[in-house]
């Protein structure tokens, strides 16, 4: 369907025409006409990358009164890039229309926010959940006579911890207004909130098949961790022009692996949750403009990112779950362009790759990684190639190169040089350092057969050093017992803050649930609250268990998202 084919008003259908917007996607298609005229809730039910932000703005946009000053609709989002996207956005489309918006999240200025939203009186509030309690406790914003809701990336909200935010905002808006929600999935605790919050809600649900893209190759690599690094630059030298954003797990993680790209040469940046505001917008203005080609980032600070011609997406590990996986590699490929989706995993991981496949309905296929002689071929070649195109601009323009009279004593210096030797000069002071460490770590492809067995003869860090610096990091230790393709997620109320450490947890969880420390896998302390991996009858037993404590306090179980 197109647009103009949409009930939408001239001046609205005018701002979308300059966008080059032609075609609704199918949540558009299917939410907009809908939202013009339900006096219902909704939910959407789609993925990253669908088009979600303009199904709900459009609507919106078309029922606001300009002439009313109140705060009639708030957006919230999860992240704070997501709600500047938002913002973005609605600025686009709101020309001529006489409806303000402010944007509010944690990590900026309260008071440029606060001016804001005093001159601008705005009818439309987005944010994140935490600053915009903050306001409203300020006395700042008032949501008396709000009309609208909007929750985008509902479920991650959930996994960031939000719910209750949410549900705290949600006792401070009039009870007649309309719940519009969009989620990728409808975890438990997103389905309760609907029960109770919602009032018959209509809902769309974009099925997953749309959700892949076919212009995607999806492959992977199987390597041991410790030569992750090594694996990655690999891939990317052999694999050329590269604009991509790779995946990491952790925040540690991110900053360590963008540091080591930087430092061998890549222009690489990284985006997590603890870098403040300025930090993040100057590095994604940078990739933007691609003055860097690689993005090293997390989920949570992946969201909001919109990037239409990245040619590659890079999972530095096996993604959490299905869903992230599917997020991920939708962020290339698009606008009717191809691209590739490469995931590097150890041994451990290949069982749950295929399962991957079987969950996303699609081949994801097994490549060997570049050997070493492959990989020099792959660095001169590109070298050449560079020289090649330098040649052909030149001559192309009928210019020579441009040296001046000092080149003669250059000249002078070769005169006595054959061609080889002139040729393995340049080799050596190109390749050889390169080269050198290619050649001492050798082939590193894993032995399929071994399946990430561990290198005994390896210098890895005993058991102890490894939990301890786990824990270090907020994390747990992946057990020889864990059958992590059956896992689920799950979410706690206590954090860091509380008190709570991981031998803590681990402790007080086998000895009042009775759940063995061995089943609880990647544990993430934040500091007010956590989450960790167990298998789903035990995580129904700390859902339904009742009088757990830590340091005194009452502990709260929530499954997280599904497998």
């Amino acid at each position: 369907m197109q647009f103009n084919n949409i009930d939408l008003q001239s001046q609205i259908l005018t701002n979308i025409q300059k966008q080059g917007y032609i075609e609704a996607t199918e949540i558009q298609e299917k939410a907009i006409p809908l939202l013009l005229n339900l006096e219902a809730d909704f939910i959407g039910q789609a993925q990253t990358g669908t088009g979600k932000t303009a199904a709900f703005l459009l609507p919106l946009l078309e029922r606001i009164n300009n002439n009313d000053k109140d705060i009639k609709a708030l957006i919230l989002s999860p992240t704070r890039e997501l709600a500047n996207q938002i913002y973005e956005e609605f600025l686009k489309l709101s020309v001529n229309l006489n409806i303000n918006a402010e944007v509010v999240f944690g990590g900026a200025s309260y008071d440029r926010q606060i001016r804001g939203i005093k001159r601008n009186r705005p009818q439309v509030i987005i944010g994140t959940p935490g600053r915009v309690i903050d306001l409203m406790n300020k006395k700042i914003i008032n949501f008396s006579k709000t009309e609208y809701l909007i929750l985008d990336e509902a479920d991650e909200m959930l996994n960031m911890g939000f719910l209750d935010d949410v549900k705290l905002l949600l006792e401070e808006i009039p009870s007649e207004r309309k719940i519009w929600m969009f989620s990728a999935t409808m975890p438990r605790a997103i389905s309760d909130l609907v029960k109770k919050e919602f009032n018959k809600p209509e809902i769309i649900k974009i099925e997953k098949k749309t959700m892949t893209c076919s212009t995607v190759e999806q492959s992977c690599y199987l390597v041991q961790r410790r030569y992750g690094v090594e694996a990655l630059k690999r891939i990317i030298d052999t694999e050329g022009d590269v604009y991509a954003i790779i995946f990491c797990k952790t925040k540690v993680e991110t900053a360590d692996l963008a540091n080591e790209l930087t430092s061998k040469g890549y222009k690489a940046d990284m985006l997590h949750g603890d870098m403040g505001q300025p930090q993040r917008d100057s590095a994604m203005a940078r990739f933007k403009k691609k003055r860097t080609s690689l993005l090293v980032c997390t989920d949570v600070a992946a969201r909001g990112i919109d990037v239409n011609d990245l040619t590659h997406v890079f999972n530095f590990g096996m993604p959490q779950d299905p869903e992230s996986y599917v997020h991920r590699i939708g962020r290339t490929g698009r606008a009717g362009k191809t691209g590739k989706a490469i995931t590097l995993i150890e041994g451990k991981s290949f069982g749950k790759l295929r399962w991957l496949e079987k969950i996303v309905k699609s081949r994801i296929e097994l490549k060997t990684l570049p050997s070493s002689d492959g990989y020099k071929k792959s660095v001169i070649n590109r070298n050449i190639e560079q020289l090649q195109t330098l040649m052909n601009v030149v001559q192309e323009k009928g210019e020579d190169f441009k040296v001046d009279s000092s080149f003669s004593e250059f000249e002078k210096a070769f005169a006595d040089f054959s061609k080889e030797e002139i040729m393995k000069i340049f080799f050596s002071k190109s390749f050889n350092s390169e080269f050198k460490r290619v050649d001492e770590l050798g082939n590193i492809e894993e032995d399929l057969s071994q399946k990430g067995k561990r290198n005994k003869s390896s210098s890895r860090p005993n058991r102890r050093e490894q939990d301890r610096r786990r824990e270090s990091n907020g994390e747990s230790r992946n057990s020889r017992n864990s059958r992590n393709g059956d896992n689920i997620r799950v979410f706690m109320n206590m954090g860091k803050n509380d008190g709570l450490g991981l031998n803590l947890l681990l402790g007080k969880l086998a000895q009042q649930v009775g759940v063995k420390r061995n089943y609880i896998n990647n544990v993430q302390l934040k500091d007010r609250f956590s989450f960790f991996d167990i298998p789903p009858q035990y995580g129904q037993r700390l859902i339904e268990s009742k009088g757990v404590k830590i340091n005194d306090s009452n502990v709260r179980f929530e499954i997280a998202s599904g497998r």
